[in-house]
């Protein structure tokens, strides 16, 4: 890293470094979420599942079986992407998808038994990542970070929608 400030200093990428942007916490709250899709996804790769599909697997794994609506929320993304990636996951035999039996209307995702094998593969990887991510804070920076990440959450939940 050169020495300066502002424009001056350059990222670990080579990129330099805006403070202007770096002072909002939307800015680094993206980035950091740019950096961990990128090193989740290197280590998912053999296994034939993107960051996404990784969120499917998670969400299945600890809520049972999900309406797409339900995996939109939990796994965040739109339909649309959300019904390809659940016919990906189909294809693959990781998942299978029932009518509900509460309403016919609906059809619920599950894992299937290959689908519970990768999540075994998958969740040490993420624990290791996120051990990675806050190595060096104490247990109690730990929980401060994620009670002000949860408030952060919860603030941006209630703001109105245009």
């Amino acid at each position: 890293m050169t020495a300066g400030t502002g424009a001056d200093q350059c990222c670990d990428d080579g990129q330099a470094r805006d403070s202007a942007l770096e002072s909002m916490p939307s800015f680094l709250l993206n980035h950091i979420v740019h950096q961990y899709h990128q090193i989740l996804q290197a280590r998912l790769k053999s296994l034939g599942v993107s960051t996404l599909k990784m969120r499917i697997i998670m969400s299945l794994k600890l809520h049972g079986s999900l309406s797409v609506n339900e995996l939109c929320g939990f796994a965040i993304a739109e339909q649309p992407t959300m019904s390809r990636a659940l016919d990906s996951l189909e294809a693959q035999g990781l998942i299978y998808r029932a009518q509900s039996e509460q309403d016919s209307r609906l059809r619920l995702a599950a894992l299937t038994e290959a689908g519970e094998q990768v999540f075994d593969r998958i969740q040490p990887e993420i624990l290791q990542v996120n051990a990675q991510m806050t190595r060096g804070l104490s247990q109690a920076q730990q929980q401060a970070l994620m009670d002000n990440l949860g408030e952060v959450l919860a603030r941006l939940r209630d703001m109105p929608r245009p």
